[in-house]
């Protein structure tokens, strides 16, 4: 799953060098001035989190060193007309459609998304945390706990606060997504407007 990465990190820098193109390990110890150790880890880190890749090798001297780019994932992290695109798009949606298509929308994009992750295993306490990871990966602050007898998964902060804030059916998206995930029922009881947070009950 994708990670949001500082660009002032490390790891950063070093994605951010890969958008000129494919680059070694040399290359890079010498454009950041690191060692090549050092920037081998950043690498692992970002193939770890899929926002760079190995993807070919360049002849030298003494043997073939290794290329590598940076993903689609990883070209993402840059762009900042994503969200003013899609918040656009679903003002359009809102104007056109009813509520309950709209409904329908969100559900199945959250459903089809969460098919992108593998099922977690475990007990139900153990697939519960799962998902609140998940959340996090997102942006989230997802802690898991109890309210009115369900399991509930809680965020301080909603990883589609941008969206939520104006369009409340978007919970409809994660509501869907953990619950495809888990394969469990998920009820969405997150508070939205100004200062939006997440609250999803998770059901047998």
């Amino acid at each position: 799953m994708a990670t949001l990465v500082r660009f002032s990190s490390p790891a950063g820098k070093v994605l951010a060098q890969l958008r000129d193109g494919p680059k070694t390990v040399e290359e890079l110890a010498t454009a950041l001035r690191l060692t090549p150790n050092a920037v081998r880890n950043q690498l692992r880190k970002l193939q770890e989190w899929k926002l760079a890749a190995r993807t070919g090798s360049r002849p030298t001297a003494s043997k073939p060193s290794a290329l590598y780019s940076i993903t689609l994932d990883g070209e993402i992290q840059f762009s900042t007309i994503y969200l003013p695109v899609l918040s656009q798009f679903l003002r359009v949606a809102e104007g056109q459609c009813s509520a309950r298509q709209l409904g329908s929308w969100m559900r199945e994009t959250g459903k089809t998304l969460g098919r992108r992750y593998p099922h977690p295993d475990g007990t139900r306490r153990d697939r519960v945390e799962a998902a609140a990871q998940l959340l996090r990966s997102f942006g989230g602050l997802a802690e898991v706990g109890r309210m009115n007898g369900h399991t509930v998964i809680r965020s301080r902060a909603c990883p589609l606060a941008a969206l939520t804030s104006e369009h409340a059916a978007a919970c409809k998206i994660l509501e869907s997504l953990l619950a495809e995930y888990l394969q469990l029922g998920v009820r969405s009881c997150c508070l939205t407007g100004a200062d939006p947070s997440c609250c999803f009950e998770v059901h047998v």
